[in-house]
């Protein structure tokens, strides 16, 4: 039989037929060719199993379809790829005003996983109600420049819903974002019939608590399907080599062909035009600081997998 994965905690997974639901496992724990992974199945993920009890609809998953998309991240406790979910059209990254505070750079890092996974992606900016700094509105419309659609709403008033509601339907679209930014929050308002689990903000640090533990597809009441992932603390790439990171960055990218040596890795070269676009207010400094730290942490995990730490 061939199913939709829908959910998966531990191991277990449900596997959508049609109208039907499935609990399945991995036969043999591993499939073919995935050894690498930490998880060898993501929410979205089309599988096929055989049936172990036709009757409690029970399965066992013996291989996995050709992902079209996919949303990876280096999972840096078990030292290996993490899939945090398959078949996306779109990448919806979902950032917040204020509780917790806005963080541009994490929002370059969710959406450069977007890039690497080949997704449409999408800007959510919740928590509008609460009000917008100048250094805010400087940073989304650096996103709106390099044509990167933005979306300004409010879980609380339902400000920008419907507009939101409208560019999702009948696609199949990941949610991620830092805890506590209000994904649950949105997607209950998108679908009232969701009903997700909706946390609360931690007063001493600002930030959200992990209220969703894992992945979960739900089916909204025009066809939508949208993935809801748990909220993540920090977010290391994964797909590329540091030497292509330029080119995932649209307003770097420009710049690349200018520099003086082809292998500049624009952080300190001579004749760097990417370095000298900053300087003279081309890129955005602080989205030169995201690319900077990434490529060095990208740099120190191929380090280490390689033994050369």
């Amino acid at each position: 039989m061939e199913g939709r994965v829908i959910a998966g905690i531990n191991n277990i997974y449900t596997v959508q037929v049609n109208n039907e639901l499935w609990t399945c496992r991995i036969k043999g724990k591993i499939l073919k060719d995935d050894r690498k992974y930490y998880n060898p199945i993501a929410v979205g993920d089309e599988v096929q199993f055989i049936t172990n009890d036709y009757q409690h609809h029970d399965g066992w998953i013996v291989s996995r379809k050709e992902r079209k998309t996919s949303l990876l991240r280096w999972n840096k406790n078990r030292k290996a790829p993490q899939v945090i979910a398959a078949n996306s059209d779109l990448h919806i990254c979902i950032t917040s005003t204020e509780s917790p505070p806005f963080r541009p750079r994490f929002l370059d890092r969710l959406i450069l996983s977007g890039e690497i996974g080949k997704m449409e992606t999408l800007i959510v900016v919740n928590k509008v109600d609460l009000g917008m700094t100048d250094f805010i509105k400087e940073r989304i419309d650096n996103f709106k420049s390099m044509g990167y659609r933005v979306f300004l709403c409010s879980a609380s008033d339902g400000r920008g819903i419907k507009k939101l509601k409208r560019y999702l339907s009948g696609r199949v679209a990941v949610f991620t974002g830092q805890s506590g930014v209000g994904k649950s929050s949105l997607l209950n308002k998108l679908d009232d019939r969701i009903k997700a689990v909706v946390g609360m903000i931690s007063r001493k640090y600002n930030r959200g608590s992990h209220t969703t533990n894992s992945s979960r597809m739900y089916i909204t009441d025009d066809k939508t399907n949208i993935i809801d992932t748990p909220g993540l603390r920090e977010l290391e790439i994964y797909g590329i080599e540091p030497e292509e990171l330029s080119f995932y960055f649209p307003d770097i990218r420009k710049y690349t062909y200018e520099c003086q040596y082809p292998s500049c890795r624009h952080l300190q070269e001579p004749g760097c035009a990417v370095i000298n676009a900053v300087k003279a207010g081309g890129i955005h400094k602080d989205r030169y600081l995201s690319y900077t730290s990434i490529y060095e942490q990208m740099d120190k995990n191929r380090r280490e997998m390689y033994g050369r730490a």
